[in-house]
């Protein structure tokens, strides 16, 4: 279960969990809180890592608010595209 102070990584496109190669993108972080946001519940990850194209990148923002798994998506399923780590 995710909670304050889980080490997880969030993925950019739900369809997509590469770890490398040029359609890895993610980031990685720290759950630090959780907020509602544009009709939601969200993760509040504060970021350690941010891989885009499959390279690390040096800028990022320093938090992310990514739907909190289980939320339902607006054409079906739920989101799921946070993970521990």
């Amino acid at each position: 279960m995710i909670q304050v102070g889980s080490k997880v990584r969030s993925f950019d496109f739900p369809y997509n969990r590469d770890l490398a190669g040029e359609r890895a993108c993610y980031v990685e972080g720290k759950v630090v809180g959780f907020e509602a946001h544009q009709g939601c519940e969200r993760y509040v990850v504060a970021v350690d890592r941010c891989v885009f194209g499959g390279e690390d990148r040096e800028a990022w923002p320093a938090k992310i608010y990514p739907p909190v798994n289980g939320t339902p998506k607006l054409m079906g399923g739920v989101c799921d595209g946070v993970e521990l780590i």
